[in-house]
């Protein structure tokens, strides 16, 4: 069984990967350089695998899987996290973006981690 900090740490060690990765493709995009796309892309899609495994580990935990319905938080970070796993579409499609993303991924981030800190409800 798999303890609680290791999930926590697998599931921070995703995101910082995720950040990496969205972070890396913004600058390739912003240069028109295809060099490390597929890389940063990779990375993307793991680490997006890595968040839903271990987030789900953490959330098993502490016993918010078998509640029904889920807590308002968890729903706000998996539509965030819904977010960051497809704005590396928007990135490729609509480079004009790419300006307002650079700001706005962080930002989400944030608001992810604001939500399971505090288990915000309304």
């Amino acid at each position: 069984m798999i303890s609680y900090a290791a999930y926590k740490l697998i599931h921070i060690l995703g995101i910082m990967f995720l950040l990496l990765s969205l972070g890396a493709y913004l600058i390739l995009s912003m240069n028109k350089s295809e060099k490390g796309k597929k890389l940063a892309a990779i990375t993307h899609g793991i680490s997006v695998l890595i968040i839903l495994v271990a987030g789900f580990g953490l959330l098993a935990r502490l016993g918010y899987l078998s509640v029904d319905p889920w807590p308002i938080w968890v729903w706000l970070k998996v539509i965030i996290w819904l977010i960051l796993t497809l704005i590396i579409i928007l990135i490729k499609r609509m480079p004009e973006l790419i300006p307002a993303l650079w700001f706005l991924i962080p930002i989400l981030g944030g608001l992810a981690a604001y939500f399971a800190i505090y288990k915000v409800s309304f």
